[in-house]
Order: structure tokens, then C-alpha cells, then sequence
């Protein structure tokens, strides 16, 4: 098989993995942190909610990677 198909075809799964990932964070972050329809501005609540939770969701993935390497 063709060693550059292959380097395309793994990168591409890593953006679609990616690509899932955030999703998924962004629609956990949003349910967690918004209530109610948004205005045109994010309250101060609602924005430091969302960092926190980015925040922590990335915290978390972190560990599991790690953990999971040793």
C-alpha cells in the first residue's frame, strides 16, 4: 500500500477525531452552562462557566491520555 495514502488517511482520522471531540465539548459546555436563550453578548456567568468548563474538560482529557500512555 502506498505509504503517503496511509500518512493522509491517519491525519485525516485524527481531524475527524478531533472534530468529535470538540463537538461533544462544546454541546456538554453549552447544556451545563446556558440557560435560556442567549442575547447578543454572553453575561459574565455564562462566559466564565463555559472557560471553566473547556478548561476542565481539556484538565480531564489530559489525564485520561496520560494514564492511559503508562
Amino acid at each position: 500500500s502506498d505509504p503517503q495514502l496511509q500518512r493522509f488517511m491517519e491525519i485525516e482520522a485524527h481531524k475527524q477525531r478531533f472534530q468529535q471531540v470538540v463537538h461533544v465539548m462544546t454541546e456538554d459546555c453549552w447544556d451545563t452552562c446556558m440557560s435560556g436563550t442567549p442575547g447578543s453578548k454572553l453575561d459574565r456567568k455564562s462566559e466564565n462557566c463555559i472557560v471553566n468548563c473547556v478548561e476542565r474538560f481539556i484538565d480531564t482529557s489530559n489525564f485520561i491520555l496520560n494514564r492511559l500512555e503508562k
